[in-house]
């Protein structure tokens, strides 16, 4: 007989305790600093109808950096003009590089597009970064096994700026992001200023991200930083892994739901199991669930509770956005859209919890990082 696995199937119950204390998280963050919800301004307005013109753009995250020109233009998917071009994020003890050699690498891809002078540039830098009202951005800290000296409490707009400039180009202001609010901007400038749009991961980590106001502050883009969320409901699963983990107490909601984590939860339960490497990722736990036994058991239960738990979230959020209009949920990440039955779960949980109903669909924008920088560079 395996592990009691029961308290790994939320009820709705179960499912409307999350979305309130979500709710409720962000209704605190967005009048203190500090918080579980940290609602973090990224000093944008939602995208106008009109807003149209060329772009560059550079997205920088824990694996890879690319750069694109992309163009926009009223009623039009964004258009790639010229890349992307790519290359790894450097995080090769043995060929450390310092930030001047890191932001060289990402000029040096801004190059090979030859891009016009005076284009104004949105860079995509999936860190945690405070957003200054000029446009740029301070790196708080490195995370996802980055270590370059000398950019952590740097400007890197202005880094990467100047490193464009050595090169002889001459960009246009920098406006920094993330990916959490570029998939956001992509979403409302898909979907018109009569729908809510919701930005939306759910792949190796998880985040949201809304147009909402802060006292004082026009509404704009947050960034919610969700992942740090404490859901009640979770089992001693979840608080065996978080207190093994380098930060114990931190980003609870995205070890119960995120695509790094599911497969470190599922050795939890099942220790001495040689069925999943966490080292592949959450793939391999959707294989697993179409077999039999209390291993495949819980990888499927581990699988539709992310869904759950995501799709709450969305319904939590929703509880802050103004009643009476569809929402949009643009959504980014693997483990979303890779994963069998996962959008469609996730969508369902968060249309049942609306309170009061309203039409909600989730769905994908080519290319979002790439357009929602646009968006950025173009809104500058």
């Amino acid at each position: 007989m395996g592990p009691d696995l029961s308290i790994l199937r939320l009820d709705d119950d179960a499912l409307i305790a999350v979305r309130d204390a979500l709710a409720a998280r962000l209704a605190e963050g967005l009048v203190t600093d500090g918080g579980e919800i940290q609602a973090l301004p990224a000093w944008l307005p939602p995208p106008p109808p009109s807003l149209a013109g060329e772009a560059i753009v550079v997205d920088t995250g824990g694996t890879n950096m690319r750069a694109a020109l992309v163009a926009l233009a009223p009623g039009a998917p964004a258009r790639v003009l010229a890349g992307p071009v790519g290359g790894e994020v450097p995080r090769d003890p043995a060929r450390a590089v310092d930030a001047a050699g890191f932001f060289r690498l990402q000029a040096e891809l801004v190059a090979q597009l030859a891009p016009p002078p005076g284009l104004p540039l949105g860079y995509c830098f999936s860190y945690p970064s405070a957003c200054a009202p000029d446009g740029d951005a301070v790196l708080l800290k490195w995370t996802k096994g980055i270590r370059i000296a000398g950019v952590e409490g740097a400007r890197v707009g202005s880094g990467l700026r100047a490193a464009v400039a050595a090169l002889g180009l001459r960009p246009g202001p920098v406006r920094v992001l993330n990916d959490t609010v570029a998939a956001l901007l992509a979403g409302a400038r898909r979907h018109g200023p009569g729908t809510e749009t919701i930005g939306l991961i759910v792949g190796t980590g998880t985040n949201m991200a809304a147009f909402l106001t802060r006292p004082g502050l026009p509404r704009m883009a947050l960034n919610l930083e969700s992942g740090n969320f404490d859901p009640p409901g979770l089992s001693r699963w979840d608080a065996a892994l978080d207190a093994a983990s380098d930060h114990p107490g931190r980003q609870r909601f995205e070890k119960a739901v995120s695509g790094y984590y599911l497969p470190h939860l599922f050795r939890q339960i099942f220790p001495d199991s040689g069925a999943i490497d966490p080292a592949r990722g959450s793939g391999p736990l959707a294989e697993l669930r179409r077999g039999r036994g209390p291993e495949a058991d819980a990888a499927g239960l581990l699988l539709e509770r992310s869904a759950d738990l995501v799709g709450a979230a969305i319904a939590g959020v929703c509880l802050r956005l103004p009643p009476n209009r569809p929402v949009a949920v643009t959504a980014e990440g693997s483990l979303f859209w890779k994963t069998p039955g996962f959008r469609e779960r996730a969508t369902a949980t968060a249309r049942r919890l609306l309170d009061p109903p309203r039409a909600l669909d989730i769905d994908e924008v080519e290319h979002a990082n790439l357009a929602g920088s646009a968006c950025a560079a173009l809104l500058a």
